[in-house]
């Protein structure tokens, strides 16, 4: 990891393109990837920018917008003042804008080869999906990636930095402003007290566990005006089933199944020729890729730390759900997680591994990604039907 400015036309090139691919999917989408909670973040936007608050509108009138934090909604509502656009287009901006600054910060923060393999994991095409949609998910995960990074160097180092540490706090904040899922971090913070504690350093110890109070502390002052505008504390009933531990364990079982699969969302009730064959040559490919790589690809500490975050997110995730039943992890839940997985793990192929055979399977396996945006149904009756032609068996 390096801390000075390389110019890197790469991860420029990159971000135009990544851009390009957005902009387009969401003109060329009947309803430019918006959804019900896309609603919520669009009409409270446009209430910001008319003078009517943080609120959405409903029978008896503008109501507090309890449902999700401010974060993104006026994020959306900044951009949209500035650039005299629709909320609409101002929030794709808002996702193409995030990515330009953590595409920046890369180019900061690791050396030229890093920073564009760590670029490269938002043109899969779950994340490509993900940034197209009107969601707070991209800026969750540009914070999520900058408060990763700071937390592993305030571990990673012999002093404690100040400079650091303060933004460590203002990222976290920004993380629960983005979407509640961000407090996380408050008990992640406080295992970390923990293990520098039983290491015997004191000040980092004391330090993650002020952090802990300190976002403790914001989010029940946030959940206050919650309740005092809207007579609730988020924004509904969050909290009233609860779901049995092997039921939820199936849900994120299959979650992860269809998260790591390009040719996902399985339904697990009957066998899919589809799916087999292309998660058959996604098998193959990994193998390839994994064999290209050889023995000297290393699990470094960052990738260690990045992994760490992950998986503890996982875990609150898991927990969270057995008490508020949300909907079953899919991609976007599952998104930050899998996005801290792969910047671990490409931060672990050396540079003198990746030759122009790696490089070339790689894209292979980008491009085969590009199968998520794509509408599964109308695919899966042309290939079906190809296949019919060919063999006379129906599929």
């Amino acid at each position: 990891m390096q801390g000075k400015l390389n110019p890197n036309y790469s991860l420029l090139i990159l971000w135009l393109f990544h851009s390009s691919l957005i902009l387009l999917l969401a003109c060329i989408n009947p309803n430019h990837y918006t959804t019900i909670d896309s609603q919520y973040y669009l009409e409270s936007a446009k209430n910001i920018l008319g003078g009517n608050g943080y609120t959405i509108f409903e029978e008896k009138g503008f109501q507090w917008n309890g449902t999700f934090p401010v974060g993104y909604s006026s994020t959306i509502a900044l951009v949209s003042f500035f650039t005299k656009i629709d909320v609409l287009w101002a929030s794709k901006i808002v996702n193409i804008s995030a990515t330009g600054i953590w595409f920046s910060l890369l180019n900061l923060w690791f050396d030229r080869s890093k920073s564009v393999l760590i670029g490269c994991i938002l043109i899969l095409g779950s994340f490509l999906k993900l940034w197209a949609h009107t969601w707070s998910e991209p800026l969750f995960l540009v914070i999520l990636f900058c408060w990763t990074y700071h937390s592993y160097q305030i571990a990673n180092s012999s002093e404690l930095s100040i400079s650091r540490t303060i933004s460590v706090l203002l990222l976290g904040f920004l993380l629960i402003l983005a979407r509640y899922a961000g407090i996380f971090i408050i008990p992640l913070s406080f295992i970390f007290s923990v293990y520098y504690f039983q290491k015997k350093e004191k000040n980092k110890s004391l330090t993650a566990a002020f952090l802990s109070v300190i976002w403790s502390a914001g989010f029940g002052f946030y959940l206050f005006l919650n309740y005092q505008n809207s007579g609730e504390l988020y924004g509904g009933a969050r909290f009233e089933d609860n779901i049995r531990i092997m039921e939820n364990a199936v849900s994120f079982a299959k979650g992860l199944i269809n998260e790591i699969s390009i040719f996902g969302n399985f339904t697990f009730h009957s066998f899919e020729v589809f799916s087999f064959i292309g998660n058959s040559f996604q098998i193959l490919l990994t193998a390839l890729i994994i064999k290209e790589l050889g023995p000297k690809f290393t699990f470094s500490n960052w990738a260690k730390h990045t992994f760490l975050v992950a998986f503890f997110y996982l875990i609150f995730l898991f927990i969270l759900r057995i008490f508020s039943h949300f909907d079953e992890p899919g991609y976007r839940l599952l998104s930050p997680f899998t996005f801290l997985v792969l910047s671990g793990l490409v931060c672990g192929i050396p540079d003198e591994q990746i030759t122009m055979r790696l490089k070339n399977l790689l894209i292979v396996l980008v491009v085969l990604s590009w199968v998520e945006i794509i509408p599964k149904d109308g695919l899966k009756k042309k290939v079906c039907k190809s296949l019919q032609s060919i063999t006379h068996y129906d599929y």
